[in-house]
């Protein structure tokens, strides 16, 4: 298989002017100081700055890979084509079967422990895309419906 350069290009925090009650940072990875422009070592930006650089890889036909992009975009309000969207959270789901979180995937498929204490958005995105990159070799491989009926009975035995 080709070698692919890992590199996320966008990780945007937007500023808010409102106060921020629960950061949630367990889920979200975002910590007090990391919103605010004074003390922040994040690239803050505003929600409509992040909005048109979405809207702009969408028109330019960008192919987004993650895990459950779905409920992203969602959340952002944008509509992605179909066809530019590869969701780990699809390619790795057997019909009628539970969904599977990124973190199991990562665990069985590159052996690898990620979302420790808290989310990293740029860990995520990377996972992503090395499971893609797995979901690819399988294929070509043949064994895509082997693997994930082997993913889901381990799922079960070990109560997920």
């Amino acid at each position: 298989m080709e070698t692919w350069r890992v590199s996320p290009f966008i990780d945007d925090y937007i500023a808010t002017q409102e106060q921020v009650v629960d950061y949630l940072t367990k889920f979200s990875g975002i910590k007090p100081g990391d919103l605010d422009a004074n003390f922040s070592s994040k690239h803050l930006t505003t929600l409509k700055s992040t909005y048109q650089k979405m809207r702009f890889l969408v028109d330019c036909g960008a192919i987004f890979i993650g895990h459950g992009l779905k409920n992203d975009f969602r959340v952002i309000n944008i509509v992605v084509p179909i066809e530019q969207i590869i969701d780990t959270v699809t390619l790795f789901h057997l019909p009628h079967h539970r969904w599977v979180s990124l973190k199991f995937l990562a665990w069985h498929f590159p052996k690898s422990n990620i979302q420790g204490v808290t989310h990293d958005s740029i860990e995520d995105a990377v996972t992503a895309l090395r499971l893609y990159k797995k979901y690819l070799e399988l294929k070509k491989e043949g064994r895509v419906m082997d693997a994930l009926t082997e993913m889901y009975e381990l799922g079960k035995e070990l109560n997920w």
